[in-house]
């Protein structure tokens, strides 16, 4: 009779830790559940992904450390803007939304991370969010921390002063991370790219879609010129249809439409 209590405790014990096991490494990245932490998933091809709030550290484990300990290691500071910047971010929080699968945020975040730890930015004074590339949850976190905050390229470092945004670096730097992140915490002039998506999120804010939709004409007029590829309109789209904000997609993929006929 002991024999078999203990045999029934052993098959339960090991049923709770393959459970476990499947929450901690979802097959792929719908299944990932809110609220997680260093959730690792797999992509449509079946490779590693990272979703949800992470640390750093995990960065540095493989398989990302292939591509984060390197391109870490091999960036060349500009010291003299650096400098000037350690002033600048101090007491600030930042926020980096990211993904393992994005070659972007492969390169620059491990960067961004050593200017910061350059300039003696605390790890508390970070978050650090890995988002999904599939249809359904496009760009988004089983969390959904980016809510709210009109992400829709990554990486996006955003940058906070007393709670309140400061500014952003959008995918890549428009001049150096250092520098731009100097202009953007010392208040000096910087235009961020995709700024044709930022007069559409701020379009969508001031009227709904049916206005916009019946001045088409118009608002392609004053979007054509900012403009500089389909890539910027195309992301924002998807983004959209992933939150269900199908009137605003399809609007801005008419606009897309309308300004790059041949797609590009």
């Amino acid at each position: 009779m002991n024999n078999l209590l203990s045999y029934i405790a052993l098959l339960l014990c090991a049923a709770g830790t393959l459970s476990c096991h499947a929450k901690l490494a979802p097959q792929s990245a719908q299944a990932a559940q809110a609220s997680v932490h260093d959730l690792e998933a797999k992509d449509s091809h079946g490779n590693p992904m990272l979703l949800g709030s992470c640390d750093r550290a995990r960065l540095e484990q493989p398989p990302y450390d292939s591509w984060f300990v390197r391109n870490y290691r091999d960036y060349p500071i500009d010291s003299a803007t650096a400098d000037r910047l350690r002033e600048a971010l101090r007491g600030k929080r930042f926020t980096i939304f990211m993904g393992t699968w994005c070659g972007d945020s492969r390169r620059e975040v491990p960067r961004m991370f050593r200017i910061l730890d350059y300039c003696g930015v605390p790890a508390s004074a970070i978050r650090l969010i890995m988002v999904s590339p599939a249809d359904s949850d496009y760009k988004q976190s089983p969390g959904h921390e980016e809510r709210g905050l009109n992400l829709f390229r990554v990486p996006d470092l955003l940058i906070y002063r007393d709670g309140k945004e400061m500014g952003r670096v959008v995918e890549s730097p428009v001049v150096s991370l250092e520098k731009d992140m100097l202009t953007l915490t010392t208040g000096g002039d910087y235009t961020a790219p995709y700024q044709e998506v930022n007069y559409l999120i701020r379009l969508f804010r001031e009227k709904g879609p049916e206005e916009i939709e019946k001045d088409l004409p118009g608002v392609c007029a004053e979007l054509r010129p900012l403009a500089g590829s389909a890539s910027g309109l195309i992301s924002y789209a998807h983004v959209l249809r992933a939150t269900g904000e199908n009137d605003k997609a399809a609007i801005v993929t008419k606009l897309q439409g309308m300004i790059f006929p041949q797609g590009k």
